[in-house]
């Protein structure tokens, strides 16, 4: 893909918060919309986070043209989950990975190239999560809290620091759904609807 698959991906990634959201549904039919919704920080809705298959995602934007993928590629007991990130032409551009078991995570690493990002929880129940870069300096914040507190409903308030570049904001986000991914699906029990 040329320029214009390039155009948007620069233009979503390069705002200063973006709320990476489930959407609300019926408690009463099975939902088989969008896995969740990125939107702007007034709700402007930007992109739709769909499932793909077995716990791969795409990140698309209104006009259908994938952005994102998240794919989880190890599955061993799904005990040390790790995901391969994926660019607007379907090319690799990094990895994460939770070193520690699911119900106990309180870390990923993210690696793409060169580039080596940490996320960590502030504390064992905490909401806040904290993206570090390889001097430790924080890049990013993520905030976690409950749309709805009946099923869980989640939204994630993603607002990197005004000097992390286009790459790391996309690999923050990628990083999030991961997460969402980890904390949602992965822990519920085998065969209930997402």
């Amino acid at each position: 893909m040329g320029g214009d698959a390039a155009e948007p991906v620069d233009e979503l990634f390069s705002l200063p918060t973006v709320i990476l959201a489930e959407p609300r549904r019926s408690l009463l039919r099975t939902y088989c919309g969008p896995k969740m919704h990125l939107a702007a920080e007034d709700g402007t809705v930007l992109a739709h986070l769909h499932d793909c298959g077995t716990f791969a995602y795409a990140l698309r934007d209104l006009g259908n043209r994938h952005l994102l993928g998240v794919d989880l590629v190890s599955r061993r007991a799904l005990a040390r989950p790790r995901f391969r990130l994926t660019d607007a032409g379907g090319r690799p551009i990094g990895e994460v990975h939770a070193p520690g078991r699911v119900n106990h995570t309180r870390l990923l690493d993210i690696r793409s190239g060169d580039d080596a990002l940490r996320l960590t929880r502030t504390a064992l129940m905490g909401k806040t999560w904290l993206v570090r870069d390889q001097s430790d300096r924080e890049v990013g914040r993520v905030t976690v809290s409950t749309v709805r507190s009946l099923d869980g409903l989640q939204q994630y308030r993603v607002e990197p620091d005004r000097w992390a570049g286009s790459d790391q904001r996309r690999l923050i986000v990628a990083a999030t759904v991961c997460l969402q991914v980890i904390r949602r699906w992965l822990t519920a029990p085998q065969g209930s609807p997402a």
